[in-house]
């Protein structure tokens, strides 16, 4: 049996008792005269009630059914799931009245791996780059919402509240959610151990290092003061970093590689088109901050969103952005006291961006010519390509 065999069985399960308890919680809730709550259990129950229905009988069924659940299933599951994690959590802790701690421990560790099986059945299923675009965009959710029905006073511990309310716990479960669609689809590998060959340039990679590193140091003008580095600052660091990366470089990166394949141009056009929507996600602080300095963030990020891109696909490894991301943020966040950008712009602000967005911009077009941009397009052939080997076989 192949990991696709075991994880096509764990989904079986998972969505198998996941019903049961909804189902057992919907009667108790009508007993209780809770209509509207009841009612929605139902509707969660006969959408996973489908979902295992048609993903037993899928063979006997007609294309468009298998097409149709594989949309209700994107679509509806990861909430059902993320509301059943935490309706689930809640009774342990409540019924069985065990200790809260150990409990939300062993139920974050589970919400790392719990969209594992969802993604590899009903990510496997989507074959068009846009499906695969949409998935990847719609699943982030996973990294907001593990406390949509889990009241947070009944997580005793500061530390376990603090990493599923700024995403950090989230963050890790997209990116192995997205890992493993990726793996289903045959797409990026995000490089857990760096395989360069001869002709890999050295001193472009500590060129790309020390620009990083210089930036970062100039973006805050001082050393951080290590003590004004609250855990809540670091993770929210530490999920902007995962996050971000695993979406805008690892997934939305390898998708467009794939989509524009037969484009000569698909490597500038792949890099440019991911920079811009990492950029225009930026304009969504809108609401928190100042509207001129939103536009100026996103300014920053689409530059530094070229800078990422070069990164990862130059070197390979997606946990280098993630490394370099995490560390810009991480600084900003302890010299500033606060995740967001506070006041408004000045004239210096819009010189810096430009000044940014120059430079940036000239080490990626200056990386798309010469042996640079060959042992780039053979990343992105490795990135795509049907020969890579996901699969692994389990031997009795």
């Amino acid at each position: 049996m192949s990991g696709s065999d075991y994880l096509r069985i764990w989904y079986r399960v998972q969505i198998g008792t996941t019903l049961l308890i909804l189902a057992m919680m919907m009667i108790r809730n009508y007993e209780f005269d809770r209509r509207r709550i009841a009612a929605l259990l139902l509707i969660m129950v006969a959408v996973l009630a489908i979902g295992l229905a048609v993903e037993v009988f899928a063979d006997r069924l007609p294309a468009i059914v298998n097409r149709l659940n594989a949309w209700l299933q994107v679509f509806l599951q990861p909430l059902i799931l993320i509301m059943a994690w935490d309706v689930i959590t809640r009774e342990i802790i409540v019924l069985l009245h065990l200790p809260s701690r150990g409990v939300v421990t062993l139920m974050i560790v589970y919400y790392f791996v719990m969209f594992a099986p969802f993604a590899n059945v009903i990510g496997s299923q989507l074959t068009l780059s846009v499906e695969r675009f949409i998935f990847a965009c719609w699943t982030v959710l996973v990294a907001f919402l593990p406390l949509m029905a889990l009241p947070t006073n009944l997580i005793d511990n500061r530390y376990l509240l603090m990493g599923l309310s700024t995403g950090a716990v989230g963050s890790v479960a997209y990116f192995i959610l997205i890992m493993t669609a990726m793996r289903a689809w045959k797409l990026s590998w995000p490089g857990l151990r760096p395989q360069w060959s001869s002709d890999f340039n050295w001193w472009i990679f500590l060129g790309l290092v020390a620009l990083d590193l210089l930036f970062t140091f100039l973006n805050v003008g001082e050393m951080p003061d290590l003590r004004h580095a609250s855990l809540d600052l670091t993770m929210s660091a530490f999920e902007a970093a995962v996050l971000e990366e695993t979406l805008f470089r690892f997934a939305m990166l390898g998708i467009l590689f794939y989509a524009w394949r037969n484009i000569k141009q698909r490597l500038p056009l792949a890099i440019v088109t991911s920079s811009a929507l990492f950029g225009l996600l930026h304009l969504t602080n809108a609401t928190l901050q100042h509207w001129d300095m939103t536009i100026l963030q996103a300014i920053s990020a689409f530059a530094l969103g070229l800078f990422f891109a070069v990164v990862y696909v130059y070197t390979g490894q997606l946990w280098l952005a993630m490394l370099m991301h995490g560390l810009l943020d991480w600084t900003s966040f302890v010299v500033t006291g606060s995740d967001l950008m506070r006041g408004t712009t000045t004239w210096q602000d819009w010189v810096s961006v430009l000044i940014e967005l120059a430079i940036f911009g000239g080490v990626t077009a200056w990386m798309m010519f010469g042996k640079r941009r060959q042992f780039m397009e053979r990343h992105v052939a490795r990135l795509t390509g049907e020969h890579q080997h996901f699969g692994f076989m389990i031997h009795y």
